[in-house]
């Protein structure tokens, strides 16, 4: 699809590894009061990083690792791109569950309809936490409560706030990106989830 702006926002793409497949997990943040600098994205990248590396990680296996983060501006086709290194791996030692077997985020704001919520598929889950396929309670618990901490204006990193970006709406692409503020995360269900495309051999 042809570049398609997001006005103030960068994507920041978290990558990762598990038995040598590519893991890709996205998040949107919106910056306010000046838009979006060389200076700022490198902010932002180097604070989802140090997330990734103090919170993200520690409820995964360690056959789990994470790369780096890369954080770029949506606003333009020329923007500002930042690349930091996250280098950790999951924080429990014990065997992952298959590649493909995801804990499946559920981002959410205060507007209904698809166009204002969003997921993440989070790979690495320790098979200890999953009994045929229910996660267990602990689990759950330690993923929302890292991703909690991102939520809300300048709380997590002064100036960015958190959000879901919306694309397409009724089938048809927007001529402009739009966001809505994630105000909740959590999973609707506790079984796992399956991403096909992080089988070995597959994409991310």
């Amino acid at each position: 699809m042809p570049f398609q702006a997001v006005p103030n926002v960068a994507q920041v793409r978290i990558e990762g590894a598990q038995d040598g497949q590519l893991t890709i997990n996205d998040l949107y943040f919106t910056i306010s009061g000046g838009g979006i600098t060389a200076v700022n994205i490198l902010n932002l990248a180097t604070a989802v990083a140090a997330w990734v590396v103090g919170n993200f990680a520690a409820p995964l296996s360690n056959d789990w690792s994470g790369s780096r983060v890369v954080a770029f501006d949506l606003g333009s086709p020329s923007g500002a791109i930042a690349v930091v290194p996250a280098v950790v791996i999951g924080g429990t030692a014990t065997e992952a569950a298959p590649n493909n077997v995801a804990a499946c985020l559920s981002i959410r704001t205060a507007q209904a309809g698809r166009s204002a919520r969003g997921r993440n598929y989070i790979c690495g889950i320790p098979n200890a936490d999953v009994d045929l396929n229910t996660m267990s309670g602990s689990f759950m618990a330690d993923v929302v409560a890292n991703y909690e901490m991102l939520i809300g204006a300048g709380l997590f990193l002064a100036g960015w706030q958190w959000v879901v970006v919306s694309r397409v709406t009724g089938g048809a692409v927007r001529p402009t990106g739009i966001f809505t503020p994630v105000t909740a995360v959590s999973f609707t269900r506790p079984t796992v989830a399956s991403m096909r495309s992080r089988a070995v051999g597959h994409g991310a």
